[in-house]
Formats: structure tokens, sequence, C-alpha cells
């Protein structure tokens, strides 16, 4: 493993040097100083001017890069073949690796077209993630001093926030791909406005400023999170903090780019300092998901729970009060729903809506699903003392009064409905409105308790967010935010079976007829299969009907395949582990291919 782990290093610092010196070329406009490929103008090595000589060694990097991945891979297959996860990982290297070659010599081909540009940098980052993976479970993970839950907790922090950079630099390399750097000439707002408002190129350096500092909240919310981690694991503290400072750094770079008038050395500066904070937050996740592999003995667990709990006694009245409340409105399945509206609202205006309909909407929709989480609280209490994933909620662990409970949510749909029928228009506040009374009487009162349907019917109440958000903008409904709302529709359901699957004992105990409970694992995986299935057929039927383009085509295949392969694994495999990955990789996959609707709308 040692031979491994020091190919696997050697790889993420070269691999690193090569994003950064590909930003350089592409900063320099030295990427056709080669104008044919793979060679330079037919030789191996062609001397000429500077921007000639950077191309060619980014291309001898890459090369260098490939050797190493080869080398990788014979190690691999020689010495750890019986670890799965590095097996897998060895599988894909060479994948993308591939891809990377390819789109490489198309990137020169096609004479740099923006979309070649993103996919080119989006491979080598996906390359750099592995190399890295592959470093960090390589070596010895030391034994945790932390509960399993909220290392696994942390890991998944870690893993939201490097997928998010990750979009944020394909959105970044997008940005220069299409000229579109300069088309904001004021920073950190896009100056001047009335012009900015009416230019396609505008749209796409706000809408990436934006989004820019969503990404930097998330990442503030890791830095915070890894330091207070600093006793339990310094290591992974001192990461998350690195990336924190890198990612200030590429900010404030990214201003330079603007008021230096996009200066080359600036620029590929910028792409260095973010390909940095990509590599420390994916070197966190690794590190946190293979803490995971050393958790501490249950008695030492159990010890660590009740110091838990002895702690939680000692935080403020009013801080643990405003936090059980916020509780019942089950926030970590609001903020999904959320982005899911804002990204329909970016899809039907093409760009970014103004802050004065954004802020209102996504207000009205929190409160409407907090308003349907905390009935839903409500009515299931019963249920949720008996479960173990939900014993430790407000209601049933006796933090909130039953009636109170009761009482917050009816308020909280009311004011929904007012927000968004005072500040946004009457259809979206019907909109969610209908949801908060689909989810509580047709889901939570008819279908819970009575039918194996019950996720399946029910979920349509999880897809109404985006029917709000494309109303909210256009007062009105079309195709695009039905078919939107039947990618959510289809996406549900292998999406809670895999939950299904993994809490399957719960779900007995409390006698709620979940598909695997009542026609057992061997038809729910099959149902998954099938579902998954159809899921990549509908996203596909955007490009067909029109609604989307090319980019977007790729990356749903690309998510599709992914989602369709889990499956079809978790179809095969008896034990639980892959219900797991594929239920983290569903929540990830319907913000990603949202995610690229907004790209691709926004590009064309």
């Amino acid at each position: 493993m040692t031979f491994i782990r020091r190919v696997a290093w050697v790889a993420t610092v070269v691999t690193f040097f090569l994003i950064a010196l590909g930003g350089t070329v592409l900063a320099t406009g030295s990427g056709l100083s080669c104008p044919d490929w793979p060679f330079c103008y037919g030789q191996a090595y062609y001397s000429g001017t500077y921007r000639v000589f950077l191309e060619q060694f980014h291309r001898f990097t890459a090369a260098t890069v490939s050797i190493l991945i080869v080398l990788l891979v014979i190690g691999i297959i020689m010495w750890a073949r019986k670890d799965r996860t590095l097996l897998i990982l060895a599988i894909a290297a060479p994948v993308l690796l591939a891809i990377q070659i390819v789109l490489g010599g198309l990137t020169v081909l096609w004479k740099l077209p923006p979309q070649i540009i993103t996919a080119h940098l989006g491979t080598a980052l996906a390359i750099l993630a592995v190399v890295i993976t592959i470093a960090v479970l390589s070596g010895k993970s030391a034994q945790s001093r932390e509960l399993p839950a909220k290392t696994r907790k942390f890991a998944q922090l870690a893993i939201t926030n490097a997928l998010l950079v990750y979009i944020l630099m394909l959105f970044g390399s997008y940005v220069t791909g299409s000229s579109a750097a300069l088309a904001c000439p004021g920073w950190p707002f896009c100056t001047p406005a009335s012009w900015a408002v009416n230019n396609h190129l505008a749209s796409i350096n706000i809408l990436h400023r934006v989004f820019a500092v969503f990404v930097g909240l998330v990442t503030l919310w890791t830095v915070i999170a890894a330091l207070r981690r600093w006793h339990t694991a310094r290591g992974q503290a001192i990461v998350g903090l690195v990336g924190g400072i890198l990612f200030i750094w590429q900010a404030i770079v990214g201003g330079l780019i603007v008021l230096l008038k996009e200066p080359a050395f600036v620029a590929g500066l910028h792409l260095a300092l973010a390909a940095a904070v990509w590599g420390t937050l994916v070197l966190l996740a690794a590190l946190s998901t293979r803490q995971l592999h050393a958790a501490p003995a249950q008695q030492e667990i159990e010890k660590m729970e009740q110091a838990e709990a002895d702690a939680t006694k000692e935080v403020g009245v009013v801080r643990q009060t405003i936090s059980n409340y916020i509780d019942l409105m089950k926030p970590h399945v609001t903020v999904l729903l959320l982005g899911v509206t804002l990204a329909a609202m970016a899809i039907a205006e093409q760009g970014l809506p103004p802050l004065a309909l954004i802020i209102p909407t996504l207000l009205g929709g929190a409160m409407a699903a907090g308003s349907a989480n905390c009935i839903n609280c409500y009515i299931d209490r019963d249920i949720d003392q008996i479960m173990g994933r939900t014993q430790r909620r407000s209601l049933p662990s006796g933090r909130v009064e039953p009636r109170q409970a009761l009482i917050f949510g009816i308020i909280l749909g009311i004011v929904s409905f007012i927000v968004l029928f005072a500040f946004v228009n009457l259809l979206s506040a019907v909109l969610a409105f209908s949801a908060i009374l689909f989810y509580v009487f047709v889901y939570t009162l008819g279908l819970k308790r009575t039918s194996t349907q019950n996720i399946v019917i029910g979920g349509a109440a999880g897809a109404v967010p985006v029917l709000v958000g494309w109303a909210a903008v256009t007062n009105s409904l079309s195709l695009p935010p039905v078919m939107f709302f039947a990618i959510i529709f289809f996406w549900t359901p292998p999406h809670f079976w895999a939950l299904s699957l993994l809490i399957q004992k719960d779900y007995e105990k409390a006698g709620i007829p979940m598909l695997p409970v009542v026609k057992g694992e061997a038809v729910t995986r099959q149902q998954i299969l099938l579902y998954s299935v159809l899921l990549l057929a509908l996203t596909f039927s955007l490009f067909i009907l029109g609604i989307m383009g090319y980019f977007y085509l790729a990356g749903a295949l690309l998510l599709g395949g992914g989602l369709v392969y889990l499956a079809i694994r978790l179809w095969l495999d008896q034990t639980k582990k892959w219900a797991r990955t594929l239920f983290w990789y569903s929540n990830m996959y319907l913000a990603a291919i949202f995610a690229l609707m907004v790209l691709d709308r926004v590009i064309h």
C-alpha cells in the first residue's frame, strides 16, 4: 500500500499543476498555438513562441499524469484488489483519463468551444478527486474519538461542499470560455445595473457571482464544523481552515480579474486557487469518510452519547426552544426543496430573477414546507416514538408539546399563503398551499399507513416547489415545469425506497406498509431499478422536446447513468451497502440535475 499511497500523492501534485497550467494556457490564449493534435505542427516538439511552449508543456504534463494513473491502477490490482473502494477508483481513473484525452483533443480541433472547455476541466477535477481519495484511503486511520453519527454528518457536509465547489468551477470555466468574465465591469456588484440586466453575458456573470456567495456560505459552515472537531480530528480541522482561507483568496483574485481587466496571470491564479479549494474539500471528505471505518467501540459510544446529552442540558433555553421548533420543520428536507424552487425560477427567467422576487418566494416556500412537516410530525408522533430514526425529534422526545406543534404548523401555512399572495402572485400561493394539503391529507393521513404506494403518490407534494418557482416568475404553468415536476416525482421512489431498505426494521415496528416490509427486499430492489431507468428516460426527453440543450444532455446522461449503475448494483448485491450509497447519490443527483438545467438555459 505504501507504493500506491506515494504514487497517488505524486499524481495529486502533478494533476493539480496540470489544472493550474491549463488555466494559464486558456487565459493567455495559448490553446490554439498548436493547431493540430496530438502533435504540434506535425512534430513531437515544436520550437516557437512562449504560447507554443505553454501548450506543449501542458500536453507533456498531461502525459505524465497518464503514466502515474497507469502505475496506480497496476499497483491497486497487484496489492489492493481486495479493497472494493480502491478497486472501483482504479477502474474509474483510467475511464476518466480516456475521456480527458478525447476532450483535450476536441478542445483544439474544434477551436476552443466553451462547452468542451468546461467538460475538459470537469474531468480533470474528477481525476484530481480520484487520486486524492486513493491517497487517503490507502493510508491508515487512527482510532476515532467521535460518535460515528457526528462523523457521518460532517463527511456528508464536506462532500456536499466539495460538489458545490465543483459546480462553481465548471460555471466559472464557462464564464471564461464564453467571454463573460468582463461582462460586468464592476465588482462585487455588476454595474451599470441597467445595462447588465439586458445583457446575456452579464446574466451569466451575475449568476456565477451569486452562486459563489452561496458556496462561500456553505464553505464557512464547513470550516466552523471542522474547527468544532479540533480535539477529535485536528488534522481535518486544519484542512478545513486551509480550504476556507483559500476560498477567500480565490474570491479576491476573482475580483481582481474584473478590476484589472482579466490579466492572464490573475486568471490562471484564480483557477489554481479554486482547484486548491476543491482539492482540500475532497481531502476533507476523504479523511472524514475514512474515519468512519475506525469507529469507537459500543461502550465508548454510549459514554460519548451521555456526555453529549449532559452538554445539551447546558444550552440556553431560548436557543434550545428555537432549535426545537426548527427541527419540526425538517430543515434538511426544506433546503433541497428551496434549491429546486430557485432552480425553476432561474430556468424560467433564463438568468437570476430579482431579489425582490426570490426572497419572498423562498421565504413562502420554506414556511409552506415547514408547515407540512410540522403537521406531519404532529400526526405521526405515535410512530415517531417507535422508530429509532425519529425518536430524537422534538415531539417524541417531549421537547415540544403536540398542541403547540400543531398550532405552529397551521400558522406557518397561513403566513406562507399571505407572503406568496402579497409579494409573488396568487398562483404560487395556491400551489404551495395545495402541496401542504396534499402532504397532510393525502400522504400522511391517507396513504402512509395504508398503502405500499405511499411514497410514490405522496411524492407529488415534494414535486410542487418547482411549479411554485416557475409560477413565481411567469405567473403561469407550461410543459417545462410539468416535466420538472415529473422528474422529482419519479426520483422520489428510488430515493426513499433505498432509505427504507436501510431502516426496514423501524418501519416493521411502527407498522408502516413500506414496500420492503410488505413485498420484500427483492421487489423493492427491482422497483428502484425500474424507476431509475424511467427517470433516466424522462430526463433525456427534455432534450428530445427541445427544452434543454447539449450541455444538459451530456450531464444528464452521466448523472442518470450513475444512478442506474447503482440501482443495478443494489439489485444484484443483497447487502445494504449499495442502498446507503444510492440514497446519498440520489440526494446529490437531484441537486446536480437542476443545476445542469440552470446552466443550460443560461448558456442558451
